[in-house]
């Protein structure tokens, strides 16, 4: 969790970096300042989460196979997170680093919720004093007159201008700026806008970094803001005029709304930037510092998330045989198994955190556990699953172009409906039911021991072999058999390796006659 909390910082920083090149080109161009704000505050937030946990599937229309592979973002970064990060997140055993965890959702969680009570307080105490505001209208607009707050804009859904009272008594000029300018954060929707950032800021408080990044969406939102009421036609030399008088004379403060007035020193650069004439190579560094932005904003996105503790370091896939694997993915707070080409484990099942790399499953036939063996690099190269005390599968980890290749076999082979080489005589030695065990493999030669005592008597109720056929191969990619015996029927499914040893077989009753 805190090699991830580092993860979304940099990330962050990169984002902001990023803005802040951009908003230097803008202003160069004299062009549009605040959304550039908007998007690395939104991304900030929305980025680092898709990277590390969204993957998606192709449409079943763009693929020739059934089993489609999913793409995971994360698998298309290319920057690895400095080594020094992420030892934050593993320099703790698992106990210890479970706990930390824990107790940094729980600040997040407690920071989250008493942010959205500050802001649903200050939003009550603001309705309290609007009504104690008068209305009146002002160069043809309805604006609220309070004693000590404005010139500002209130209210989300319905946003009203406020001005104070002292503005009714400046000269007109003033008051058409002042009206002109709230005026123009209402056509712009500005409130709203810092609205959808509050939000984004609840969401993830602690990051400091977007702090720094909503205040510098404001004072965008409000160097936009002078640049319209300059288009509106207003002169320049009126409008400088009624900012300063605006800061010298700054009322109340009014939460985070949009306001005329700011610090002395912003209000400084504001009237520099309406002053500031164009430069000889305006166009030049504007697209240079555009070059700097892109470049910012694509290594954002090419930052490896952390594996760390996380459980994404298990997720990913585990080659069983050449038509069958073992696909890890994560489910909240635990994993999902999802084993194609086994006929023994037709649906998912879930694994829940027990230990170091250990998993429990839940709802498993018996006592199951999966225990992942991992790598220098702190993933799983190994998936072992146990049951009963016993190893039932040991398989190795995969790469998605691998998993991919032996989800189109199974497709394949399913399609064509034909038997594995050697099929035939795989059969013919799995009804012999040879006591070496010969032609198989280890695990099927071991269960088949284990099973000869109930098997010779259900052998015996069914008689003799008479003859067997080819059915087809089964949506698990099995060879199916109906073999016929003396006293009945059985279907025999079998998978048969490139060596054609007999790899798994499973045989059960159909029907019997007297």
């Amino acid at each position: 969790m805190i090699a991830w909390v580092m993860y979304v910082i940099l990330v962050t920083f990169a984002l902001s970096a990023s803005a802040l090149a951009a908003e230097r080109a803008a202003k160069v161009r004299r062009t549009a300042t605040r959304w550039m704000w908007a998007a690395s505050l939104a991304g900030s937030l929305v980025l680092p989460t898709t990277i590390a946990y969204v993957s998606f599937r192709l449409p079943d229309t763009l693929l020739s196979h059934a089993e489609p592979t999913p793409i995971v973002l994360r698998n298309a970064t290319s920057i690895p997170m400095p080594p020094v990060l992420l030892d934050l997140g593993d320099a703790q055993p698992y106990e210890t680093s479970g706990n930390v965890d824990a107790l940094v959702r729980g600040i997040w969680a407690a920071a989250s919720a008493l942010m959205l009570l500050t802001l649903a307080l200050g939003s009550a105490l603001l309705h309290r004093r609007k009504r104690r505001w008068n209305e009146k209208s002002l160069y043809g607009e309805r604006i609220l007159v309070a004693p000590d707050a404005g010139p500002a804009v209130v209210g989300l859904l319905r946003s009203r201008i406020v001005v104070p009272t002292w503005l009714l008594q400046a000269d007109h000029e003033a008051q058409r700026c002042a009206i002109a300018h709230e005026r123009a954060h209402l056509d712009a929707r500005d409130p709203q806008l810092v609205a959808i950032a509050l939000v984004l800021l609840t969401l993830m408080p602690w990051n400091p970094l977007m702090w720094w990044q909503f205040r510098r969406l404001r004072r965008a939102i409000e160097v936009d803001c002078d640049a319209r009421v300059l288009l509106g036609g207003h002169d320049i030399g009126a409008y400088c005029e009624t900012l300063i008088q605006v800061g010298q004379r700054q009322s109340s403060h009014i939460g985070v709304l949009p306001a005329m007035a700011d610090s002395a020193s912003f209000l400084e650069l504001r009237i520099r930037q309406m002053l500031r004439k164009p430069k000889k190579w305006a166009r030049a560094s504007a697209a240079a510092l555009l070059c700097v932005a892109l470049g910012m904003a694509a290594f954002a996105a090419q930052v490896t998330p952390p594996v760390g503790e996380s459980l994404d370091r298990y997720t990913g896939y585990y080659q069983i045989s050449p038509t069958s694997l073992v696909t890890v993915t994560r489910a909240g707070d635990g994993l999902t198994v999802r084993i194609s080409g086994q006929i023994a484990a037709p649906k998912p099942f879930h694994l829940t955190p027990s230990g170091k790399a250990l998993f429990a499953v839940k709802d498993g036939p018996g006592p199951a556990t999966v225990h992942f063996v991992m790598d220098a690099d702190g993933r799983a190269s190994r998936l072992i699953a146990s049951q009963n005390g016993r190893d039932v599968l040991d398989v190795t980890r995969i790469d998605a172009t691998t998993a991919e290749r032996i989800n189109a076999a199974l497709a394949a082979r399913i399609k064509a409906q034909k038997p594995f080489p050697g099929s035939e005589k795989a059969l013919q030695l799995f009804l012999s039911d040879p006591v070496s065990g010969a032609g198989m493999s280890d695990d099927l030669a071991r269960i088949r021991a284990e099973q000869r005592a109930s098997r010779e008597k259900f052998l015996a109720e069914l008689g003799p072999v008479e003859s067997y056929t080819f059915t087809g191969v089964t949506k698990f990619g099995q060879d199916s058999y109906l073999v016929k015996r003396q006293h009945g029927t059985e279907t025999v499914l079998m998978v048969i390796d490139a060596n054609e040893t007999l790899v798994s077989a499973l045989q059960y009753t159909g029907t019997r006659t007297w």
